[in-house]
């Protein structure tokens, strides 16, 4: 019998309203960006990553929701920052995240789980070759296991992955090699997870990009198999702001059966580092 959520839980659920706020005022606040700015380059609401990094000293926020199957609303939040002319530091976590599962699973609200992580590209695509880089990251537990929020383990994970264009398509194949750590009766031990997935996007004009994506996750030893489909539509507001809009949906009992995905990505601006003289200057 599917237990009730506790009052506190329950109390909790205003609060993602909050994210939700910062992003309707982030998307009010729009700006051409100065000249030759290059324009967000978002990587969500894929599982996969391409090749592109976040430009030198540049800052991108991403902020959205998921909806999935009538159970569980997420509210996922990215900061991604350029270290370098190929290199970018990321982190992404859950401000807000509402399970109710439909059985004895725990549920509640709260924080969930954060990752932090390094994507590094080694070449950009050209016409004779595709575009490679690798991504390593670590999943933090900073959701709670006893509502149903996190793992309770920290996991680690390192991806590469290739990108080219083809036919006006531009297509990136990922793979992903997880260590996730086991909680209860398996406490201690690790399982591999494997993710492979090809995802492509086309711009259909000067501000309107369609996407889609094929993603396969499988955990051998506990037999766990996601094959997900997920396609969708951005649209850039201005060189800076682009928001988007897609659909996932499962293709196996182990995947989620449907979820809805929206959010919106904006590029904040540069970091200010202080010189040797003590004064603050933009480095370029």
């Amino acid at each position: 019998m599917h237990q009730p959520q506790t009052s506190r839980a329950r109390a909790a659920r205003p609060l993602g309203l909050l994210p939700l706020g910062l992003l309707t005022l982030l998307g009010a606040c729009q700006s051409t960006g100065p000249e030759g700015q290059p324009r967000v380059h978002p990587q969500r609401p894929f599982i996969s990553q391409d090749t592109s990094t976040t430009p030198d000293q540049l800052i991108q926020l991403e902020l959205g929701a998921a909806i999935v199957s009538g159970h569980e609303t997420e509210v996922p939040l990215s900061l991604r920052y350029g270290l370098g002319p190929e290199t970018e530091f990321f982190t992404t976590t859950s401000p807000y995240k509402d399970v109710d599962r439909p059985n004895d699973e725990p549920d509640g609200s709260g924080w969930g789980d954060t990752y932090i992580g390094f994507r590094h590209r080694f070449r950009d695509k050209d016409m004779l070759s595709p575009g490679y880089g690798f991504q390593i990251q670590t999943k933090l537990p900073t959701g709670r296991p006893s509502e149903g929020l996190g793992s309770g383990d920290i996991d680690w994970f390192a991806a590469a992955m290739a990108n080219q264009i083809y036919y006006g398509f531009d297509t990136t194949l990922f793979y992903q090699l997880g260590l996730i750590g086991e909680t209860g009766d398996r406490a201690g031990n690790t399982n591999h997870e494997h993710t492979i997935a090809l995802q492509t996007r086309r711009d259909m004009d000067a501000n309107v990009q369609a996407f889609a994506e094929a993603a396969f996750i499988w955990e051998p030893e506990i037999d766990r198999e996601e094959p997900t489909l997920m396609a969708g539509v951005s649209i850039l507001l201005d060189p800076l702001t682009s928001i988007d809009l897609g659909i996932r949906v499962g293709l196996d009992d182990d995947a989620e059966s449907f979820q809805v995905l929206f959010g919106l990505s904006r590029a904040l601006g540069l970091l200010f580092f202080p010189t040797d003289d003590g004064r603050a200057s933009l480095r370029r």
